[in-house]
């Protein structure tokens, strides 16, 4: 009766060893996937801002002044966030001369463990670039 009984302890431990393996090749699958859509809404989150701050006012310009015009900021951000893919909502401001975008995208799990979609969410902030020099710079 016991030569026969003799594998069960393997015959389980391999079950056992073959689930824990299957569980961790689904967490790393899922993992990847959620760094790569968390790059992609960050890359978002910096166009979005990016096209914000470059909505210069240019009556501001006749000032010698750079000031960022929130009129057209904001809906240039907002456009700019929304192109990219499965995002879900992009929330602009403008702020102390400075659009700061939040891009939330909704990314699908390859291999769902316990939901089937996750939210990743990224926020960046830009200011305006321009050329030239003001402000207390002296020309060499």
């Amino acid at each position: 009766m016991t030569r026969a009984q003799s594998g069960q302890t393997l015959v389980v431990f391999t079950i056992v060893t073959a689930f824990v393996l299957l569980a961790t090749i689904a967490l790393v699958g899922n993992t990847q996937v959620l760094f790569v859509n968390a790059d992609r809404a960050d890359a978002a989150a910096l166009l979005a801002a990016q096209a914000g701050a470059s909505a210069i006012d240019p009556a501001a310009l006749y000032t010698n002044q750079v000031v960022i015009a929130p009129d057209v900021a904001v809906p240039r951000c907002e456009q700019a966030g929304a192109q990219a893919k499965f995002v879900v909502s992009v929330d602009c401001n403008v702020a102390n001369n400075a659009v700061t975008a939040t891009v939330v995208e909704r990314v699908e799990m390859p291999i769902p463990l316990l939901n089937s979609t996750e939210t990743v969410r990224a926020t960046r902030t830009a200011r305006p670039a321009y050329g030239g020099a003001t402000g207390g710079f002296k020309p060499t």
